[in-house]
């Protein structure tokens, strides 16, 4: 759909102004995020409605990502689903994984 290409132009990832503090990232920068099966690239989006958790007296930091971006079209991206095990819903075999644990980082892909 090309008029949704102006409101999402790339993928992008929502952090805490604390993650994003702490990890050295810039809101409207590019971030790698990386798992044990992949790595992806995306835009920041630093917000408040990102908060980071106290559990057990430990802060616990989260962030947010489309369940998917594309590898083709007319806005091209990195794939969330790369970074994830496949997990597929059992009725139409779509990508179930809803959380994971990642490492984030400030810059782009080689």
């Amino acid at each position: 759909m090309p008029w949704l290409n102006a409101l999402q132009p790339a993928l992008f990832a929502e952090l805490s102004p604390e993650l994003a503090a702490e990890r050295n990232i810039k809101h409207g920068g590019w971030m790698v995020i990386s798992t044990p099966r992949g790595e992806i690239e995306a835009r920041t989006m630093v917000t408040r409605r990102m908060r980071p958790l106290h559990v057990d007296d430990q802060v616990v930091h989260q962030i947010g990502l489309p369940f998917h971006w594309g590898f083709q079209g007319k806005s091209k991206g990195s794939i969330t689903n790369d970074l994830t095990h496949m997990v597929l819903e059992p009725n139409v075999s779509i990508e179930e994984a809803k959380a994971f644990t990642c490492n984030i980082r400030p810059g782009r892909l080689p």
